[in-house]
């Protein structure tokens, strides 16, 4: 793949080189860019399609909505999704605890098991890890062939069914037409390489886009920790297995292609994503793992009919196939570890039998793979002249299936051992597995009512009905209420439930040292009020203030509690989370060429015995500033600062520390003929931030370092 980059870079350079030479001069490009636009211009153009279901102006949404356009991330040099989501108020991009996602979104203190309480959606179909409807394992998704993200903050199941629990992550592609033809290349710190490109195809009435990114990178190799839970069993049981110090480690290998036919009323989209190599982060089991391995993948087939020639309005009918895997191949305790050992072979420090040396360490391969076959029907259409509805009705079916081999657990061991070998035993389809394979289908039905009752005020209603065939029916509604006070001053209020589904691995874990499924559970559910208030005020055409308040309360958390009988712990709807909090936006063009955007938020989160959620930062401040000096040159910075974050009241650590990161990138356009470069550094002032850790790294995750990029694109 390294030879195909080095060749890819000199076709690029090459080409650009011979631009400059033999064509002629490109003159600058005067139309009107979203740059040249006051604010009121621009909010009154930015479009939203997750808020409703169907595309909206998103001033209108009736729901708390961040949109960002291509333009604004490519200003800001974003190579992934969770480089932008960190301008989003009161959402918080960190690291997960327990396993090796790369990344972990918390929205107004509401994350869930590997964030699996925020919708990630693409073009409007949910993008998740079936086995615990989370987030994909080493979660990098680039951004080229989309042209704007939409974030919801706020219930969503109304609309979108299962798992729209604290907001939604909706990335929107470009539609027919509409996308670019580029390459480009990103090359920097880490020895990290990009590559991406796009084009249009038309022959007839049938057209094709597509468009490719590849991005490699061996992560910071300076984000080391002096100890790790290995640590904690050498002390214990006089050994010395740990590899710490050592690096946390998520280097990457993503490729995505994203592509769209259509021919008259039929449209075929495809968008397959792939992580090669996924970094295992601080382990599986946070203990260090310098020699397991890891992959990902994610598909997604949607094939769309238009009916509308039949009806009033707009109608489609709709056919999804997805699948997703992850492959995994661990060592979860590193070779020479000791390790106490129960009568069914795994891990037990309450009851062991023996205390084996394993001498190529404690290994397993757990791997999953999931597909999903859905239908449905979607009618928008004006009941009135002042009233749009949209209908839709859909069924989908899921299967999930695991392998695994390992050299521990039920059927391997009896903890008599004294020494245990590298050896794996394949244990998939027996009872032995960590998971059974499973299957659940599920239909609902939606209706969403936009209603414009005067000049003044929009009412917006919306209904869901989701019947599953595993724990049975739920229903969600919301209501939204809008009104223009004035010309300059906009009042919001928003109110509506959302449900978390069981994941399948909530449902049906099973051999595990650490925890049990339950499948008797039910689906989490939280209300919400927003707004209580939501107020944007234009001072003037170039000044914009929002402010908003919410209120939720999240019930029926799925937590584990011990069992005496299993001697272990077990999944329970025993939790609860209550949270109010509020966002202060400020938007501001005080010349035509300078925008400055800021936020702060804050927020109050609860459990259910009233004690502060740990590890949730309750306050975030925002600030950017983009100055399109000319039609040739573009300079972005911006800062996150995260603070507030607490330990458990069991974690005897000081509170993590706050940070503040700061970044920025340069745009120097029509270097040569149609070809840009850019300059973009990340963590200008190196600053040693941390994520929290559960306890077992003590010294919490280390964030990346400074890493400087050169990027180099050409149009044509």
């Amino acid at each position: 793949m390294k030879i195909l980059l080095q060749i890819y870079f000199a076709i690029l350079f090459t080409l650009s080189v011979f631009m400059a030479l033999f064509c002629l001069p490109v003159a600058a490009n005067n139309s009107n860019s979203l740059f040249d636009l006051t604010l009121a211009e621009l909010m009154n153009i930015k479009l939203v399609t997750a808020a409703s279901g169907f595309e909206q102006k998103s001033q209108n949404a009736p729901a708390s909505v961040t949109v960002i356009s291509h333009e604004e991330w490519q200003a800001m040099g974003a190579r992934f999704l969770s480089d932008v989501l960190i301008t989003v108020p009161n959402f918080h991009v960190g690291k997960p605890q327990v396993s090796f996602k790369h990344n972990e979104f918390i929205l107004r203190g509401l994350s869930g098991t590997q964030s699996s309480q925020i919708k990630l959606m693409i073009d409007g179909e949910s993008m998740e890890y079936m086995q615990d409807s989370g987030l994909l394992n080493g979660f990098h998704i680039p951004l080229h062939g989309f042209k704007r993200i939409e974030v919801i903050s706020g219930p969503g199941s109304a609309v979108y069914g299962a798992d729209a629990f604290a907001g939604i992550i909706n990335l929107v592609p470009y539609d027919e037409n509409e996308m670019p033809s580029l390459i480009g290349g990103r090359i920097g710190s880490f020895n990290t390489t990009d590559m991406y490109g796009s084009s249009v195809f038309n022959v007839g009435a049938a057209h094709l886009q597509l468009a490719l990114n590849y991005a490699a990178s061996d992560d910071d190799k300076h984000r080391t920790v002096d100890a790790d839970l290995q640590s904690v069993f050498d002390s214990i049981f006089n050994t010395s297995a740990s590899l710490a110090p050592g690096v946390i480690d998520d280097h990457y290998e993503v490729f995505s292609l994203l592509t769209k036919f259509t021919f008259k009323n039929l449209s075929l989209d495809l968008y397959s994503w792939r992580n090669f190599d996924v970094g295992l982060g601080a382990g599986v089991a946070q203990a260090l793992d310098q020699t397991g391995e890891a992959s990902s993948s994610y598909d997604k087939l949607e094939l769309k009919y238009d009916l509308s020639d039949i009806v009033d309005g707009s109608l489609y009918s709709s056919f999804v196939y997805k699948k997703n895997k992850g492959t995994s191949n661990l060592t979860v305790f590193p070779a020479g570890t000791v390790l106490p050992i129960g009568a069914d072979g795994n891990i037990n420090f309450v009851e062991p039998v023996g205390f084996p040396l394993f001498e190529d360490g404690f290994i397993g391969t757990p791997s999953a793979y999931g597909k999903s076959y859905a239908i449905k029907l979607t009618h928008l259409f004006n009941a009135t002249e002042n009233q749009f509805i949209r209908l839709e009705a859909g069924y989908e079916e899921q299967h999930f299936t695991v392998e695994e081999r390992k050299n521990f657990g039920p059927g391997i061991l009896n903890g008599t051992e004294t020494v245990v070998s590298g050896l794996l035993t394949d244990v998939t389809g027996t009872e032995f597995a960590y998971m059974p394979d499973a299957e659940r289908s599920f239909y609902y039905l939606s209706v969403q009512d936009e209603w414009q009752l005067n000049d003044a005020v929009q009412l917006s209603l919306g209904l869901r009905y989701d019947k599953y065939s595993d724990f049975g029916s739920t229903t969600n509604p919301r209501i939204g209420v809008i009104w223009q006070a004035s010309e300059k001053i906009k009042f919001k209020l928003f109110g509506g439930s959302a449900f978390k589904a069981p994941s399948f691995l909530d449902l049906y874990t099973q051999n595990n040292p650490v925890e049990y499924g339950n499948p008797h559970l039910k689906p989490e559910s939280v209300d919400t009020l927003e707004t209580g208030l939501n107020f944007e005020y234009f001072v003037n055409q170039n000044l914009m203030l929002s402010v908003s308040y919410f209120d939720y309360h999240a019930k029926d958390l799925i937590d584990t509690v011990p069992n005496a009988e299993l001697k272990g712990n077990v999944a329970q709807n025993i939790g609860e989370q209550k949270g109010h909090g509020g966002e202060l936006v400020l938007k501001w063009k005080p010349i035509t060429a300078l925008t400055i955007d800021a936020n702060y938020s804050r927020i109050w989160p609860k459990d259910e015995n009233e004690l502060d959620i740990a590890d949730i930062p309750t306050n975030l401040i925002y600030f950017s500033s983009n100055w399109h000096i000319n039609e040739d040159w573009n300079w972005f910075i911006n800062s996150k600062w995260v603070k507030g974050r607490k330990r458990t009241v069991s974690d005897p650590r000081d509170n993590i520390k706050d940070y503040v990161i700061v970044n920025t990138h340069v745009i120097r356009k029509n270097l040569l003929p149609k070809t840009s470069l850019s300059l973009n550094v990340k963590n200008i002032f190196d600053q040693d931030a941390r994520e929290p850790s559960n306890g077992s790294i003590p010294d919490d995750y280390p964030l990346a370092g400074r890493q400087i990029m050169l990027e180099v694109a050409y149009e044509f």
